[in-house]
């Protein structure tokens, strides 16, 4: 996994892990946030490597799933990125926008 999905992944992780399993909980900790390969997991599991890498593959796709239904991320990132813009002159506008991006038009 690249550094980019990496932190991705770990974003969405971050919004969306209290919908995960307990296992899927634990297999992508142990991938994403401790960098152990599929063998060392499945070793520390006591499961097969395809079975850690089948349950890192469906977590990864339920995170996506969930971010492209709901956008929290992305609608956090938006607005922070608008918050960086915010300074006296331009406060009104940028508010505006954020309320926008938030959905209270």
């Amino acid at each position: 996994m690249s550094i980019k999905d990496g932190v991705y992944y770990a974003e969405l992780y971050s919004e969306y892990s209290k919908t995960l399993t307990e296992n899927q909980r634990s297999v992508f900790e142990m991938y994403c946030m401790c960098d152990l390969s599929l063998g060392e997991i499945a070793e520390i599991k006591n499961v097969s490597r395809q079975s850690v890498a089948d349950t890192v593959t469906k977590t990864k796709k339920l995170l996506d799933e969930l971010e492209a239904k709901l956008g929290f991320v992305a609608k956090k990132n938006a607005v922070y990125a608008l918050i960086a813009k915010l300074n006296d002159k331009n406060a009104v506008e940028i508010g505006e926008k954020i309320k926008s991006v938030l959905g209270e038009d």
